[in-house]
């Protein structure tokens, strides 16, 4: 249980976990693979000539990718805090860094490729469908992010840089699965349930302080003066950029503090 890293061992972890996520987590990345034919059978039911485009279908399949990554810690390792049943878990033959790795390596890669792979085959197979509202191919589309191939110079108040859309969507993709990471550590049940309220009372809480002042400040004639002033002597290509980078760094925070929180607590975890 010490923090060293062996190659050979590490393996051996990786493969236990390989062949639980199947057992433990194979109806949910079905379940989550198949939601995009659950969208486009009710498509069909309501209106037989309607057509999805290739980048919705695009994202709809990266999203349910990454609710495979929020989830997979509450199931794969759902019993690495509990005091009776992770004993288990503490006694197999690896360090702590190793089983902590693996854990890394199925929450952002095994399981997101796998539901991701799951609804490309079933996308193809609806495809070749004669009738339903699929009637492109994924591939033909602009990747499903229209906004990153067009800039529209006539209205540049809506331009978006292309590399730091990118950059915020990655680094959302490892700051979220992180939060959920450390609350499987943190709950004993409901794992995901709570992390979702949790989330939600932090939000709730945040709109109740926050809308009062936005709501105080777009009231204040001053401040309004200011805005302006402020937005007419900055080119808005270079304000989107800076706020991207904002929330691009804000991401990587997150993702990293949250992380070493998830690590921290498993190395401390009483059994």
């Amino acid at each position: 249980m010490n923090n060293t890293f062996d190659w050979t061992r590490f393996c051996k972890v990786v493969n236990k976990d390989f062949r639980s996520l199947w057992p433990l987590f194979g109806t949910t990345m079905l379940i989550l693979a198949a939601l995009p034919f659950a969208i486009w059978l009710f498509t069909l039911v309501i209106n037989r000539d309607a057509i999805i485009s290739p980048d919705s279908r695009v994202v709809m399949i990266i999203v349910v990718s990454s609710f495979a990554a929020l989830m997979l810690p509450s199931r794969l390792y759902r019993t690495m805090n509990l005091r009776n049943e992770g004993i288990y878990y503490a006694m197999l033959p690896a360090s702590k860094l190793e089983k902590y790795i693996s854990m890394l390596l199925f929450t952002f890669i095994v399981a997101p490729v796998f539901v991701y792979i799951g609804s490309m085959i079933i996308d193809i197979i609806l495809t070749l469908l004669p009738s339903g509202p699929y009637h492109q191919w994924l591939w033909q589309g602009n990747g499903g992010f229209p906004l990153l191939n067009t800039v529209q110079d006539d209205n540049p108040a809506i331009f978006f840089s292309g590399g730091w859309v990118t950059a915020v969507m990655w680094t959302s993709y490892f700051s979220n699965p992180a939060i959920f990471i450390f609350a499987a550590t943190l709950f004993k049940k409901h794992k995901v349930l709570y992390t979702l309220l949790c989330l939600y009372a932090i939000e709730f809480i945040l709109s109740v302080v926050l809308i009062p002042i936005f709501a105080a400040l777009t009231r204040n004639p001053n401040f309004i003066e200011w805005f302006h002033n402020f937005m007419a002597g900055v080119d808005a290509s270079v304000f989107f950029e800076r706020l991207f980078a904002l929330f691009t760094a804000f991401n990587v925070i997150v993702a990293v503090l949250f992380s070493w929180l998830a690590w921290h607590r498993l190395k401390k975890m009483p059994y």
